[in-house]
Order: C-alpha cells, then sequence, then structure tokens
C-alpha cells in the first residue's frame, strides 16, 4: 500500500523567463522605430544569491497551481499581470538550489513591455527589462543588457558554461529562447507579442530577431498574407511617413 510517509518529497516552485517586445523612438522625428526584444530579470535580495540576477518566481503554496504561482510570483516580483504562459520544462537536476531539494517548473511568459513595480514582501529588491541578444556564431552566446550593466551568458553543447545567474537560470533562459525561437517559426507565437493592431515592420523586426531570418519586406509581407488583414488604421513612423495598420485573421 502507497503511504505518502515513506517518500521523501522536494519543495515545488515556478519560474518564469518573460519576454516582451519593447518600442524605441528614433533618434529624431524622420527616423524609423525599432522594436527589440526584451527579457524580464529581478535581483534577489537574501542569500543564497544574494544580488544576483534571476528569474521571477517562488514555491508553490498549498492549494495552488503551479500555473497560479507563476502568475502571483510575477505579480509580486514585477508588476506583470495577465501574461500568456507556455509550459517550457521542469527541472530537477540534483544541487540547482543550494537550499535544498527543489525542483522548478519552468514556464515562458509573454506580456506587453510594463511599467514595472516590486511588492514589499517580496524575496527580490528590484526588477528589470534588459534588450535580449542570442547568436550561435563562434559559441553559443546570450547578452542581456540594459545600459547600465551587460550580462553574457556563454554556452557549450547547450549547456550554460557560468553561473553568472542565481540558480540554474542561464540554462532555464537559454532553453526558453530556443523554445520561444520554435513557437514562432512553427506555432505564430509572434502575433502573442503583438498589439491588436500593428504595422508590417512592427511584426517583421521582432520575427527576424528571435528566428535569425532575415528577408526582404516584400516576401515577409507575402509570407504573412494570409495571416493577416489590412485594417483602415494607420500610425505615424517617422515625420511625414504613415503606415497602414494590420490584425491578425484568427486562422
Amino acid at each position: 500500500m502507497y503511504s505518502i510517509e515513506s517518500y521523501e518529497r522536494p519543495s515545488v516552485a515556478s519560474d518564469c523567463v518573460v519576454f516582451g517586445i519593447d518600442t524605441i523612438d528614433g533618434k529624431d522625428r524622420k527616423s524609423l522605430k525599432q522594436r527589440v526584444l526584451k527579457i524580464l530579470l529581478v535581483k534577489r535580495k537574501e542569500e543564497p544569491f544574494e544580488n544576483r540576477y534571476c528569474l521571477a518566481g517562488g514555491f508553490l503554496r498549498k492549494g495552488e497551481t503551479i500555473e497560479e504561482t507563476a502568475v502571483r510570483e510575477l505579480r509580486e516580483e514585477s508588476g506583470v499581470i495577465d501574461p500568456k504562459l507556455i509550459s517550457l520544462k521542469v527541472y530537477s537536476k540534483s544541487g540547482r538550489d543550494p537550499r535544498g531539494w527543489i525542483i522548478s517548473c519552468a514556464f515562458i511568459a509573454l506580456t506587453r513591455t510594463v511599467e514595472l513595480s516590486v511588492e514589499d514582501n517580496s524575496d527580490v529588491s528590484e526588477a528589470h527589462w534588459f534588450n535580449f541578444e542570442y547568436s550561435s556564431e563562434n559559441g553559443e552566446k546570450i547578452v542581456l543588457s540594459d545600459g547600465d550593466s551587460k550580462i553574457v551568458l556563454n554556452y557549450e553543447d547547450g549547456n550554460a558554461l557560468e553561473n553568472i545567474l542565481a540558480f540554474d537560470h542561464a540554462q532555464i533562459i537559454r532553453d526558453a529562447f530556443l523554445k520561444l525561437r520554435d513557437e514562432v517559426i512553427n506555432h505564430d507565437l509572434i502575433f502573442d507579442l503583438m498589439p491588436p493592431l500593428f504595422a508590417i515592420s512592427d511584426l517583421q523586426q521582432p520575427y527576424e530577431i528571435i528566428t535569425g531570418n532575415k528577408t526582404s519586406p516584400q516576401n515577409f509581407r507575402k509570407k504573412m498574407s494570409k495571416k493577416i488583414r489590412e485594417t483602415e488604421y494607420y500610425d505615424e513612423v517617422s515625420a511625414h511617413r504613415t503606415s497602414k495598420l494590420y490584425e491578425r485573421t484568427g486562422d
């Protein structure tokens, strides 16, 4: 007969890799706006890994689902609400958390790059959006930057080489980005990073950043022609220039 007392039990946590698309205005009114991919990191204010950046997350509470844990922790540690959650992977390697036997159910979370906030009772001191860059030339690397600081994560054979971030979060971030890339290429997830109405360039820039595949505006428009439809609205992209806005067809 099964008895729960016969087995050791781990603590269960949720960690969220939050991606968003931000718009950067041109240097002057004649310059086009640029779209960049960003990732959310929070800074721990207690041990272990005090003052190191990590993913937003925390422990499962009694009565919660793991998805509810993810949503609650995002709200408490960053002020992000109503994200789109995508299950990523369970991380259970021995020693991944120095506090003991702790497994993490990781999620990708997609949201707008909102203004961030941290609740007073949180175990993190601050939350930041970092610019996200991935490359695989001359070795796999992820660069996170926010203007004041830069974090470089290096990988070999798909495994994180250094423990710059807290816990195993460098590994989770890499796995999440490759999952995001696959979902954008094969399942049109790019639209979940878009506002309801968008210009073709709003869509093309993030698509190329995530997939690493560049093409001409004409070829990209053709590729997306069955997935988007033209609306009656326009947006100013620079001085004296407007761009037609589109919406997803829903097909």
